[in-house]
């Protein structure tokens, strides 16, 4: 057997529960995080599978590669819909802001034409005076 299937058909027992990431950040880790190192890690893994040659592996072999390589696969797009799903919920929680603010955004423009209607108005006055005085030189 290959050494680089060595580890492709080692069957490692499923983990339940908590996955615990060791992230070097000095602070505490989001869960944001967390899952960008899973899918970090999958997708190391998904590049070893893709490494193996499977035209060099018995029928056996390549069943297996190739269910280890569909489970990895499966586990990747698992952790990039939790990662959108994430994303979607935060932008979410965001909107009420978001669209307050845009609000304040509109009355504030609506302020700032008005402002410049009155300053238009204004210098159209300013140069009627002008034209009167240069008329009476």
């Amino acid at each position: 057997m290959p050494s680089s299937l060595r580890f492709a058909t080692k069957r490692t027992p499923p983990q339940r529960g908590r996955i615990s990431v060791a992230l070097d950040t000095g602070g505490p880790v989001s869960a944001h995080d967390e899952l960008v190192a899973v899918m970090q890690s999958l997708q190391a893994v998904n590049a070893k599978l893709n490494g193996v040659d499977p035209n060099s592996l018995s029928d056996a072999e390549h069943k297996a590669w190739s269910k280890q390589l569909n489970q990895v696969d499966l586990a990747i797009a698992r952790v990039r819909h939790s990662l959108l799903a994430g994303i979607t919920a935060e932008f979410e929680a965001q909107m009420s802001s978001i669209q307050d603010a845009a609000a304040r955004l509109e009355q504030t423009l609506v302020q700032l034409n008005q402002a410049v209607a009155i300053i238009d108005a204004v210098a159209g006055a300013l140069g009627v005076i002008e034209k009167i005085i240069t008329l009476g030189r």
